[in-house]
């Protein structure tokens, strides 16, 4: 018994020194550091003078400055509001529209206010208010007015002139737009150091504050790589203007250096030590120079003038919003007239039910200095828990449950893959993932079988048993929004196979999707002639089987009703995309002609090329509306 005991002791000791490193008393131990508290607001300006439908700039500091909140007024647990001094009430005429925190840190943030009234006159007091665990911690009062009334001093015009900022080809005047209060400019060539120091004009305004710097007679460097702020003082009243600088084609520049400048001439043979560095141009934030691996990518798009790469960072990166990963390409669009093929079909799978569509962004790509051109930066088709989120194989995965999943299938008819097979119906099948190198033998004969065990039930005699058929084996629901993709795109590859994915997880189904390659024959009917009367994918692949079915077909409607109206959608965001690039457009045809025809629009300018695209879209639209009646 005393033994017992003195072994119970001896435990109790070894636990405690476990969780006591220091071997001090437990009551000797450190604190813990605790978070800092928000205690206290403070508004730099107690007055400000806002126009209909314009933005104002406050600036305000709290304390202690490393508090934690949550100031992003993009989400729905933003801590932030704007409320009538001494109350609780939300102020119904302005809106918190964007909080920053200042580059120099010291718990100064800017935010970003805007009228949301048709009034042409009001004077609130109102205060910051953030939410924390202890309780509301609200600012001192601010007063903020909207007058019909013309204030009685003014920034008068902004410049930057070429003696100030040598980077400068010529002087560059601002225009100003009274409606929103925005003085703005664009320089035709590329800055990438967007610092100048501007020249103000101005009538009655005791000083002028950019990011709360006072600008000097002698000139104050002000970065304008993303709008500004600049507030005049007069009197009592802060008059808020917005600065906006624009260049090159506006949209984001990426720069790629291989060692030596040598040239990328190989899919298969990564060019290592190469660097990358973004500039954001304002709409994504930068990323400094960082080193990557990168190879050309394809298959008859690396024959083109204008050729297509995959990069690989060497840690996972964030790039342009996208989450975190290694991996990106590079599509080059060089057969696509209107630069936004791939990216509008995205933008309607996107509205699906498919497990994940590739992000995608433009950029400009500078490789070794030259520019190639407008590209598009792409998620790759990679099994990762932010893309294709199944479960990750490991060569031990060889029996029982852990040998069903989970696989990335790609059906292509170039049939030059290590690991693939014709199945028994003569549909040309790869296993992308596990990759070639990981996969092993007993997995691949696996999934092997198990396609065409699935090839068997769905052409057998009782396939369209609800319990032993084949929805006991694929996700039908993928398998419908996968198809209305190709029919309303009018991409043809889903009869080819070619750039056809499936993933089949661990016990799971098979799920159709993500789509990729949208830039070949796409909402055209110059390659697909079938498309402009009727639907023309319902006997592709496993698909003339599947519709011979009235339960898939009833899917089939009941999925489009549901989809329809977000698709309509795509108008809107096809008028944005063609103002985002229309310069970037431009630029890009100054470099490369098509030769080839394969969409029927490679002669049209821009315009024409895209509205021939909606007019597509909206044709196909109407012809599923009537197909899918049965």
């Amino acid at each position: 018994m005393i033994t017992l005991i003195r072994h119970i002791v001896l435990l109790v000791a070894l636990l405690l020194s476990a969780c006591n490193p220091d071997n001090r008393p437990i009551d000797e131990q450190p604190e813990q550091p605790t978070a800092p508290r928000l205690t206290s607001i403070v508004c730099a300006t107690e007055r400000y003078t806002i126009t209909a439908g314009g933005s104002i700039e406050v600036t305000f500091t709290v304390e202690e400055a490393d508090a934690q909140f949550d100031y992003d007024c993009t989400s729905e647990s933003c801590d932030v509001a704007l409320c009538y001094a001494n109350q609780t009430t939300t102020a119904t005429e302005l809106d918190i529209i964007e909080i920053r925190a200042d580059d120099n840190g010291q718990g100064r943030y800017h935010a970003k206010i805007a009228d949301n009234t048709t009034a042409t006159e009001y004077d609130v007091e109102v205060s910051i208010a953030i939410t924390t665990a202890d309780g509301v911690v609200s600012s001192n009062a601010i007063h903020i007015s909207l007058s019909s009334v013309e204030p009685t001093g003014s920034i008068t015009a902004v410049a930057l002139r070429k003696s100030s900022n040598p980077g400068l080809s010529e002087d560059v005047i601002f225009d100003y737009d009274a409606a929103t209060m925005t003085f703005s400019t664009y320089v035709d060539d590329y800055i990438s150091e967007r610092v100048f120091i501007p020249e103000f004009t101005s009538e009655g305004v005791d000083r002028i504050e950019v990011n709360g710097r006072t600008i000097d007679k002698a000139g104050t460097p002000i970065d304008l790589s993303r709008d500004v702020t600049a507030i005049a003082y007069v009197g009592e009243s802060a008059i808020c203007y917005t600065l906006h600088f624009e260049c090159f084609t506006t949209i984001p520049v990426l720069h790629i250096n291989t060692p030596g400048r040598v040239s990328i001439n190989s899919r298969d043979k990564w060019v290592e030590g190469a660097t990358l560095r973004l500039d954001g141009m304002g709409h994504f934030d930068d990323i400094e120079t960082t080193t990557i691996s990168i190879r050309g990518r394809g298959n008859s798009t690396w024959g083109y003038p204008k050729r297509p790469y995959t990069i690989r960072f060497d840690q996972k990166c964030e790039v342009m919003g996208m989450p975190k990963h290694k991996r990106w390409v590079l599509l080059a669009n060089y057969m696509d007239r209107t630069l936004l093929r791939n990216r509008v079909a995205h933008f309607l799978a996107d509205k699906t039910s498919l497990q994940w569509t590739p992000r995608c962004e433009y950029v400009e790509l500078i490789l070794n200095g030259l520019h190639l051109g407008q590209y598009l930066l792409t998620e790759q088709v990679r099994v990762d828990n932010d893309r294709i989120d199944i479960t990750e194989m490991t060569a031990a995965d060889n029996a029982g449950e852990a040998i069903t999943g989970g696989y990335l299938l790609e059906l292509d008819f170039h049939f030059d893959n290590q690991w693939q097979w014709h199945s028994s119906h003569n549909i040309p099948f790869a296993v992308k993932y596990p990759d070639e190198e990981d996969l092993t033998t007993e997995q691949f004969n696996w999934i092997k079988g198990h396609i065409n065990d699935v090839e068997a039930v769905l052409y057998g005699s009782n396939y369209t048993d609800r319990d032993s058929g084949y929805e006991s084996y694929i996700d039908t629901q993928s398998f419908v929004d996968y198809w209305l993709i190709y029919e309303l795109c009018v991409n043809h590859e889903l009869a080819n196979p070619g750039s056809v994915y499936l993933t089949k997880d661990r016990n799971g189904k098979l799920t159709a999707g993500p789509i990729w390659d949208f830039d070949w024959g796409t909402f055209s009917f110059q390659a697909s002639p079938a498309a402009q009367s009727r639907l023309f994918m319902t006997h592709a692949w496993w698909y003339g089987r599947l519709f011979s079915d009235d339960s898939f077909k009833a899917l089939a409607s009941e999925r489009w009703q549901v989809l329809r109206p977000q698709f309509i959608e795509v108008f809107d965001f096809i008028d944005r995309e063609r103002e985002y690039i229309r310069r970037s457009w431009s630029v890009n045809f100054d470099f490369w002609d098509i030769t080839t025809n394969t969409n029927g629009d490679e002669r049209l300018d821009f315009d024409a090329a895209v509205d021939r695209m909606k007019e597509v879209i909206q044709k196909r639209i109407d012809i599923i509306d009537r197909e899918l009646q049965w």
